[in-house]
């Protein structure tokens, strides 16, 4: 289990050596809410032309019909978005961003390059 403290892992500052050290993880958070907004707004619009189709030519979901399938799309397009976002997040966090922050000194650093 990964948590803000980071002692169980083993990385300690490279400033101050301290092994109080935090996870920032900024790339993830971002990445996890543009992806969520992203595919949300995806996925309800193309609830919404799929809906638009089948009540034009089936005369089968009617406005209800098609409000459920956009609030369907939209929940499963943010949940798609949101874990597509988060994951290149991680990989921002983990290659480019510094991703920890010493609890002492308050020095920031990459694990991966220190």
């Amino acid at each position: 289990m990964q948590n803000d403290f980071t002692r169980s892992t083993g990385i300690c500052c490279p400033h101050c050596e301290s092994s109080h050290v935090k996870l920032r993880n900024y790339g993830k958070k971002t990445g996890g809410t543009i992806g969520a907004v992203a595919g949300t707004a995806a996925g309800v619009s193309s609830a919404i032309g799929g809906a638009e189709i089948g009540a034009t030519v089936g005369k089968m979901a009617g406005p209800i019909g098609s409000l459920f399938g956009a609030i369907i799309g939209g929940l499963i397009g943010g949940t798609a978005g949101c874990a597509a976002g988060a994951r290149l997040g991680e990989v921002v966090d983990d290659t480019i961003l510094d991703n920890y922050q010493c609890l002492m000194c308050d020095h920031t650093f990459c694990a991966n390059r220190s």
